[in-house]
Formats: C-alpha cells, sequence, structure tokens
C-alpha cells in the first residue's frame, strides 16, 4: 500500500470517526440549552512513552497509543506531550471539526516522539 493510499484510507477512517461521534453526540444532548457533553483528554503510559484517549460522554472515542501524523509507531516522549495533543483533539471535536493533527500542527506544538 503507498502512503497516499494510506493516507486516503486514514482520512476515510477519520471521516466516519466524526460521523459516529456526531450521531452519538447527538443522541446525548438532553433537552434545549444542554447541548454540551463532557469531552475529557486522559493520557496513560504505554511502551515507554505516553498517548491519550478523548473521552466524551464518558466514553472512550478517541484512543491514541501513537503519535499522529508521524510514520512508524513511535509514542509521546512525555505525558505532557500526550496531553497537549489529545486537548488540541479534543478542542477540534469542540468545534465541530474533524479532530485531525498535521505535522506542522506537531512542530508548532514541538511535540517529539519518546526515544
Amino acid at each position: 500500500m503507498t502512503k497516499r493510499n494510506i493516507i486516503i484510507v486514514a482520512g476515510m477512517a477519520v471521516i466516519v470517526l466524526v460521523f459516529v461521534i456526531g450521531k452519538s453526540y447527538r443522541k446525548t444532548t438532553q433537552g434545549p440549552g444542554t447541548d454540551m457533553v463532557p469531552v475529557v483528554v486522559v493520557p496513560f503510559e504505554i511502551n515507554n512513552g505516553w498517548g491519550y484517549k478523548v473521552n466524551v460522554d464518558g466514553h472512550t472515542y478517541i484512543y491514541q497509543d501513537v503519535i499522529p501524523s508521524i510514520p512508524g509507531n513511535h509514542v509521546f516522549s512525555s505525558k505532557e506531550h500526550a496531553m497537549r495533543v489529545g486537548q488540541f483533539v479534543a478542542a477540534k471535536l469542540t468545534q465541530n471539526k474533524i479532530p485531525s493533527v498535521s505535522p506542522q500542527e506537531l512542530r508548532d506544538m514541538q511535540i517529539t516522539e519518546a526515544q
């Protein structure tokens, strides 16, 4: 599979994820004026590094055990890095944006992989 095909498949997976989250989000709202559900970022240790989960209304919707947008399987070098990216993704979710992270956004956040 070429790098371009992998990117296309990953993009489609993100779109499906957004659709699923959107459907679930509408189900969990209760009445007018209460359209917000809790979105929580939870860091976790994995393979001598860190990852994060984004929980929406108490359910895990994003489980990120590697740094997104970096080729290979690299974990975050610190809990703080995992939280920084997780909070960035959660903010995109709450703004009804696709919860993706580009390589440039990672560089802007000064995210590095565990050695």
